[in-house]
Order: C-alpha cells, then structure tokens, then sequence
C-alpha cells in the first residue's frame, strides 16, 4: 500500500534517510515498501540492498514531476523495468526537456509487463488506460469515488498512500525545505508546492479502514506488489572483466601502450625506471588490473580529446605506468 515513499534524495522535499524510512517500515510491520523519490533513483541500490537485510520486499520506482506539478508515479516490475525508468529519466533530464503529459501517453516501458504507469485521481481518463496504467486513489480520496462510474473499471484503481516525512515535525521541515526550494518566506510559501500533512507513515489498519467499502482497491494493490520484484547481486564486480576481446589480448596491448609511453617519458636508457615499470607490469597483470588500467586511459584519452582537464588520484596515482600511459602526470622515479 506504501507505493510512494520518498527520501531525503527527493531533494528539498523529503526528509527520511533511506535508513530511517526502512527503520520506520519495519516498526510498522511493512511487508513491501515501494522507494520513488522525485525525477531520480539516486539511492536505489542502497535501499535494495537495506530491504533485503531488514526483511522488506524492495520495489523500485520514481516519482515523475514537470516543477511542482505531478504527473504519474512509475514502478518497475522487474529489472528490465528499472532500466527502462533509468533511461526515461536520462533522456528528459539530460536534455533539459520536460516529461509528457498524461495526456500525451508517455511511452515509458518498452514493454508494458516491465512496470507500471501510476496515475493521480482524474489524472487520466479511464477508458484510455493502457494495460500498465492505474489510477492511485488517496486514503483522504475515497470519497470522491461516489462521483465516478468505475464499476467497469474496478482493476484500474490502487492505494497510494505517500510517504515524505515522519511526523508533524518533520512536516514542518519539509515546509522549511520547500520555502528554501522556491527562495520565498515561510509564510508566504503557495500550500500547493507542499506535501500533505498526511504522507506518513500511518497504520496498515487505518488504510483498510478507509477504503472497506472498495476492498478491490486493496487487492489490486497487493497484486501489483506481488507482481514486481528486482534483483540486485551486492556481491559481484560490477567492474568490466576485459578491455579488449581477452585478459591476455588487454596484457599485450596494456604492455604495448604503457611501453610507447616508456619511451616518450624517460627515453631508452633509464635502468632504474625500466626495472620498476617491468615490476609494476608484472603486478598489475597477477592481480588482475590490466583491463583496469586500459578503461582509465581511456577515459583521459576522452577527456584530453574533448580539452578536459584531468588529474590522476588514488592508490594508483604512483604508478610508473600510469605514468607512462599519461593518466597521470607526476613521476614517480
């Protein structure tokens, strides 16, 4: 029922930590808790990765917004999905270019069982609501469906209940944010660029109490939380394996480059430096670095290409080939 919670990375806005909005799951006795912080998926994987250990069900969306006004809430249902609100969100973001409109039938999924499109009451008219969309009902909305012919429509509607901050007086920290947001005097802050006061978390219980005249809604929700799940392997290198087509091509051609770089930095006859830049070769290639080596020459390769400036740093930031190679620019001979 928890589809919309957000952390302090829905900058200016939220007031959890990531931590603490998990802590606060588990007190309450959450089962599944769904993270969309505002245009951004910034703390996903630390939050996925704080799920698992607290016992919570992570889910992993993003809440999209043009400024202050809310368009739909997206959900992944798996990693395709997740890629697929990665990609939305670059694309817009990088180009500075605001998100469709509902009415535009934004295209976000590539295919439409990788998530879900969550929509705002009356955000989207009902009978143009494709496979994946649905429409998320407040617990203080409930009312409104007197108003709505929706009998034909009874698996399009779900629970949102918000979650931005812990209590009152967090709420008044969300204020202070958002007055700092908009660089305007507290008093004089608009009510609509605030949250309501009601996005907390409050009890399972008093959710199904507000909506035991439409229990579908609650199963519908349930069953959009079953359906969703991603998976994250917290211990595998992420790093890339080769550089080249194999680990022995990337030894030969790391040699061939730190060796043309050998020559235009200390010339042919320096036996010192030779002795340790052999040395270093050899360690890097026992412990698995070369590959390492070449994506970071690379990279400044890029960087001087485009005029960037670069400076080499780390434990790495010694060494004679990435001297040699022109990662770095400080001898260390």
């Amino acid at each position: 029922m928890y589809l919309n919670c957000k952390t302090y990375y829905s900058f200016r806005y939220g007031t959890f930590s990531t931590e603490e909005l998990i802590k606060a799951a588990v007190e309450k006795g959450i089962s599944s808790l769904v993270l969309t912080n505002i245009n951004t998926t910034c703390d996903v994987w630390q939050f996925v990765q704080q799920c698992q250990k607290a016992g919570i069900k992570p889910i992993a969306g993003a809440e999209i917004r043009n400024e202050d006004k809310l368009l739909y809430i997206l959900i992944a249902a798996n990693n395709n999905g997740l890629t697929d609100i990665h990609e939305y969100l670059s694309e817009h973001l990088i180009a500075k270019r605001p998100f469709p409109e509902p009415s535009e039938n934004p295209l976000i999924f590539k295919n439409s069982a990788d998530g879900f499109i969550i929509y705002p009451f009356n955000g989207k008219p009902l009978n143009e609501l494709a496979a994946n969309e649905l429409i998320g009902i407040l617990p203080w909305e409930v009312n409104k469906l007197i108003s709505v012919d929706w009998k034909n429509y009874k698996e399009k509607f779900i629970v949102r209940q918000p979650v931005t901050f812990q209590n009152k007086t967090y709420f008044n920290l969300h204020r202070l944010l958002r007055a700092i947001s908009k660089n305007c005097l507290l008093p004089k802050l608009p009510v609509e660029v605030q949250a309501s006061e009601k996005e907390t978390f409050v009890s399972p219980s008093s959710i199904l109490q507000a909506f035991k005249e439409y229990s579908f809604i609650v199963t519908n929700t349930y069953k959009l939380m079953e359906a969703c799940s991603v998976t994250m392997d917290f211990n595998l290198d992420k790093n890339k394996q080769c550089y080249s087509a194999s680990k022995e091509d990337d030894r030969v051609l790391l040699f061939k480059l730190a060796q043309d770089g050998f020559l235009k930095r200390y010339g042919k006859k320096n036996k010192i430096a030779f002795t340790r830049f052999e040395k270093e070769l050899k360690i890097i290639n026992d412990l698995g670095f070369n590959a390492y080596f070449l994506i970071n020459n690379d990279i400044v390769n890029y960087a001087t290409s485009r005029g960037f400036y670069h400076v080499g740093r780390g434990s790495g930031a010694n060494s004679i080939v990435a001297f040699c190679l022109g990662i770095t620019d400080v001898d260390p001979i």
